[in-house]
C-alpha cells in the first residue's frame, strides 16, 4: 500500500495537468478562431497582408480573392467634349489593346474598367438622369466580355470591395497619366512612338516645347478621377504619341515604381489613363478592330426597340431585309449580298456642323433634293431620317418631302424615353438606318462612321453604304473614306477565357 499510493497519485497530478493544458489550448484555439472571424466580417482585412498570396486561402481570405492575385485595373476615360460615337472608337483601341495585354504574365489578370458616361454635349434633353451613366444602358456586357476583359464601373467598385478596403470602400488610384500631344509630332519628317513626363506646372518642356494644359482639378482628359469613391496618389502629365502598345511600357514603369520587393509584387493595381483619345490605334481597321467592332453588340432593349419600330414603320424585319444577325458576335461570316428594307436611310448632321463645317454640310433644301434624287435612282418611296436637327428643322425638312414618305423616330412614350435617354436613341437610330436598302450620310461625323461599320457587319455592299452628302446638289465634294471590314481566318486565335 505504501509503494502503491506515491505512483498512483503521480499518475493523477499528470492526468491533471494534461487536462489543464487542453483546456487551455482549447480555450486559445477558440479565441483565434473568433478572431479569424471578426476579422473576416470585417472586410476581409487579412486580405490586404503583404504576404496573403502565399499563405493558405482559408487563413487570410475567402477563396473568391485568391484567383484574382497580381490583377491590374486599368481605368481610363475621355476628354470630356468628345461625343458618344468617338468613344466608342476610343474603346475599341483600349479593348484591343487589353486582349492582347493579357498574354504577358504580369497582366494576365488585367481587367479594363469602363468609365461612366458623363453627360455629353449632345445630349440635350432635361430630367432624364443622364450623369454616371453605367455602359449596359446601351451596350450588352457579356458580348463585350466575350473579346476583352471589361467591367462597368459599379462592377469594378463591388469587386474591389472584395479586397477588404476601408468602409466606405474608397478606391485608391496609385497612378493617373494625363495624356497630352506633342506639338511638333514629327522629327525630321519621322512619327517615332514615344511618351514623357512633364510637369503640369511648366510653361514648356525641355525641348522648348509649349505643354498643353495639364491640370489635375480640371475635367478636361475626363471628369473620372471626379467619381465620389475614387482617390488617387500621384498624377502626372504626360506627353505621349504612339499606339495603345505604347500604354504597357508605361504600365510596367509603373508597376515597378509601386512594387518595393517580393512581398508586394502579386499585389492588386489600380491605374487610369485620362485623355485616352490621345492614344491611337495599334493597326486601325484590322482584324482585330474588327473583331472589338462586333462585339459591341448593343443592350437587347435597345434592339428590341429598333426591331419593333423598323417593323410597324417600315415593314422590315432580319429576314425581309437579308442580313446576318446571330444571337452571337462570333458565328458572324463574310456576306455582301444584305438587301434592306424598302426605304432609304439619311443621316444629316445639323447642330455645331452648320457652323464648324459650313464648308461640306449641306443647307436642308440641299440635303433634300439630294435624297429625293436618291430615291428616285432606286425606285422608293420612303426615307428614314437620323439627324441632331431641331423640331423647327425637321419640320422644315419633312415639307420638303411632299411627294415621298418622310419617317422620323421619336420615343413612343416619356417612360420609354426615360429608358433610352438620348444615347439610346442615337443608337436605335444607327439600328434603323443600318437596314436600309442605301444609306446616305454625313461628312466627317463619327456617327456616319458607326453607320458604316454597322452595315458592313451586317453584309451590305459598299455601294449602298459609303455615301457622303455633298454640299450642293450635282457638285463634286470630299467623300468619307471606305474601310470594308476585315474578317479573321481564325476569330479564336488567342481567345481567353
Amino acid at each position: 500500500m505504501q509503494k502503491w499510493w506515491p505512483v498512483q497519485w503521480s499518475e493523477l497530478l499528470l492526468l491533471l495537468l494534461l487536462v489543464a493544458v487542453s483546456e487551455a489550448l482549447n480555450g486559445r484555439a477558440l479565441h483565434n478562431g473568433t478572431i479569424a472571424k471578426s476579422s473576416h466580417l470585417n472586410n476581409n482585412s487579412n486580405c490586404q497582408r503583404p504576404l496573403f498570396w502565399r499563405l493558405p486561402a482559408k487563413q487570410t481570405c475567402p477563396d473568391s480573392i485568391v484567383p484574382l492575385r497580381g490583377t491590374v485595373y486599368l481605368l481610363y476615360d475621355v476628354n470630356i467634349s468628345e461625343g458618344f460615337n468617338l468613344r466608342r472608337d476610343v474603346y475599341i483601341r483600349m479593348a484591343v489593346f487589353v486582349r492582347r495585354l493579357r498574354r504577358r504574365k504580369r497582366f494576365r489578370n488585367v481587367r479594363l474598367v469602363l468609365p461612366p458616361w458623363p453627360r455629353l454635349y449632345h445630349w440635350h434633353s432635361h430630367g432624364l438622369g443622364q450623369t454616371d451613366l453605367m455602359w449596359r444602358n446601351f451596350f450588352d456586357l457579356d458580348s463585350l466580355r466575350r473579346y476583352a476583359p471589361v467591367l462597368d464601373y459599379d462592377e469594378f467598385v463591388a469587386e474591389y470591395r472584395r479586397f477588404g478596403m476601408p468602409a466606405p470602400p474608397y478606391v485608391h488610384v496609385s497612378q493617373a497619366f494625363r495624356l497630352t500631344h506633342y506639338e511638333i509630332m514629327q522629327e525630321q519628317g519621322v512619327f517615332r512612338d514615344k511618351y514623357e513626363r512633364i510637369s503640369a506646372n511648366a510653361n514648356d518642356d525641355a525641348n522648348g516645347q509649349r505643354i498643353e494644359a495639364c491640370n489635375e482639378n480640371s475635367i478636361s482628359g475626363g471628369p473620372l478621377l471626379q467619381q465620389r469613391l475614387l482617390r488617387y496618389g500621384r498624377y502626372h502629365c504626360v506627353r505621349f504619341q504612339g499606339s495603345a502598345g505604347l500604354l504597357e511600357r508605361m504600365l510596367r514603369e509603373a508597376i515597378d515604381e509601386d512594387t518595393a520587393g517580393v512581398e508586394d509584387v502579386d499585389d492588386m493595381r489600380v491605374y487610369a489613363v485620362l485623355s485616352a483619345e490621345t492614344v491611337l490605334h495599334d493597326n486601325w481597321g484590322d482584324e482585330h478592330f474588327w473583331l472589338a467592332r462586333r462585339s459591341m453588340r448593343f443592350a437587347p432593349f435597345l434592339n428590341r426597340v429598333a426591331a419593333d419600330f423598323r417593323l410597324v414603320s417600315l415593314s422590315t424585319t432580319d429576314t425581309t431585309a437579308g442580313v446576318q444577325r446571330p444571337a452571337m458576335w462570333e458565328l458572324e461570316r463574310p456576306k455582301r449580298d444584305a438587301r434592306g428594307g424598302d426605304y432609304l436611310c439619311a443621316h444629316l448632321r445639323r447642330g455645331d456642323f452648320v457652323r464648324s463645317r459650313e464648308s461640306t454640310t449641306p443647307t436642308l433644301k440641299s440635303a433634300a433634293q439630294q435624297i429625293k434624287q436618291l430615291l428616285r435612282a432606286f425606285n422608293l418611296t420612303t426615307v428614314f431620317v437620323a439627324s441632331d436637327a431641331t423640331p423647327y428643322e425637321l419640320l422644315e425638312l419633312k415639307e420638303l418631302f411632299y411627294r415621298f414618305r418622310f419617317v422620323h423616330f421619336t420615343p413612343e412614350s416619356n417612360a420609354q424615353r426615360q429608358q433610352l435617354k438620348d444615347g439610346g436613341v442615337a443608337i436605335v437610330d444607327q439600328l434603323i438606318c443600318a437596314y436600309g436598302r442605301h444609306f446616305v450620310g454625313t461628312y466627317e461625323s463619327t456617327f456616319t462612321y458607326r453607320i458604316y461599320e454597322e452595315r458592313e457587319i451586317l453584309g451590305f455592299s459598299k455601294s449602298s453604304t459609303f455615301n457622303t452628302f455633298c454640299k450642293a446638289l450635282g457638285g463634286n465634294c470630299a467623300r468619307n473614306a471606305v474601310w470594308p471590314i476585315v474578317w479573321s481566318d481564325d476569330d479564336d486565335d488567342d481567345k481567353f477565357y
